[in-house]
Parts: structure tokens; C-alpha cells; sequence
């Protein structure tokens, strides 16, 4: 059974911050494509302000209630994922939801310090700096990416669930184990009650 999970909204930023990133990297290094480096990065800002608002108001899988900020969870659930016992999650598992923070925390970082070196320090940090400083954090935001697209290609495999045609399509398998985490619309167990 197939469940609409990610809306439109979701989607069309998912592949939107994969271009931008990918036209800011591949144009970094070179000084003619200096503005279109910087354009791309503006880009990638505006989306990632407008996800994290929308992770503020939207309903549903895309609010950050329904994948709260919990590493004992995502350590747990990554060990279950590599033992074969971990259950299939509607929305963001555990472990995904640590992969989708850090990479909104560090495109914000990324963004950000190149706004200083494009602004060269703005006047109150050295431009050496500054150029280092986005070099290492954008760097950071890269290995976070191919670590995410490496955890989703292993949990579709092991889940028998295509992830990313679901960024596609907005639409996820469904096991019949969701059903009863879904009533209060968040894809991380509570305590069991007696």
C-alpha cells in the first residue's frame, strides 16, 4: 500500500538545494563562474530559511515534530538497521532525521560564511579566515550529503522501499507495522502502556 507522504513543497526544495549545491560546488573553484558560485549559494540560503520555516507550520511528515532531534534514537535504530531488525518508518526514521538537521545546520553554516568571503569579511573577520572557514564547514556538508544518499540507498535496499522515487513521487510503501505509529502522526515510537 502506498501512502502520500512528502507534499509538493518538500519535494521541489529536496531537488532544488541538490542543484544548487551541486552548481555551487562544481563552480567554487573557478574565479570566472565567481558570481554564479555566489548566485547558487543564495539560492540554496533562500530554500534552506524556507524549509526551516516550513518545518515550523507545515502538518504532517515535513514538521519537525513528526522527526525530533533525538541521537540515542537514531544510534538505535542504526543498529537495528544493521542487525535487520529495525522497522520501516513512514516518514523520517531516526537515524535520517540527525542526516536531515545537520545538513540544514550546515548548509546554514555553509551559506553563511560565504556570504562573508563574497562580502570580504564584512569589515570584522579576516578574509583568510573566513575563506577557511567555508572551505572546512562546506566540505562537512558534502560528506553529510553522500552519508545520506549512501543511508538511503542501503535502508531502500533493506526495506525493499525505492526512497528516493518517493522524493519523487511524494509517495512511500506503507506496512501494516505503521498503521499504529501513524494515529498521532509522528514515525517515532512512545512507550508502550499496559
Amino acid at each position: 500500500m502506498l501512502r502520500y507522504v512528502w507534499d509538493p513543497f518538500i519535494r521541489i526544495f529536496h531537488w532544488s538545494l541538490v542543484a544548487a549545491f551541486s552548481y555551487a560546488f562544481y563552480t567554487h573553484a573557478s574565479m570566472w563562474d565567481q558570481l554564479h558560485h555566489a548566485y547558487a549559494g543564495y539560492v540554496a540560503g533562500t530554500l534552506i530559511v524556507a524549509r526551516i520555516i516550513w518545518g515550523l507550520i507545515a502538518t504532517g511528515y515535513a514538521n519537525f515534530d513528526s522527526f525530533p532531534l533525538n541521537p540515542v534514537w537514531a544510534v538505535k535504530h542504526l543498529f537495528r538497521l544493521l542487525k535487520g531488525t529495525a522497522r520501516h518508518y513512514i516518514g523520517h526514521n531516526p537515524t535520517g532525521s540527525i542526516a536531515i538537521y545537520a545538513m540544514l545546520g550546515l548548509g546554514v553554516l555553509t551559506v553563511g560564511s560565504g556570504c562573508i568571503v563574497y562580502n570580504d569579511g564584512w569589515g570584522w573577520i579576516d578574509d583568510n579566515m573566513s575563506k577557511v572557514i567555508h572551505h572546512y564547514v562546506t566540505w562537512t556538508w558534502l560528506i553529510v550529503v553522500v552519508v545520506h544518499v549512501l543511508g538511503v540507498i542501503f535502508e531502500s535496499l533493506i526495506n525493499r522501499d525505492n526512497l528516493i522515487w518517493a522524493m519523487i513521487t511524494g509517495c512511500k510503501r506503507v506496512c501494516n507495522i505503521d498503521e499504529r505509529f501513524d494515529k498521532r502522526n509522528t514515525p517515532f515510537p512512545r512507550k508502550k502502556t499496559r
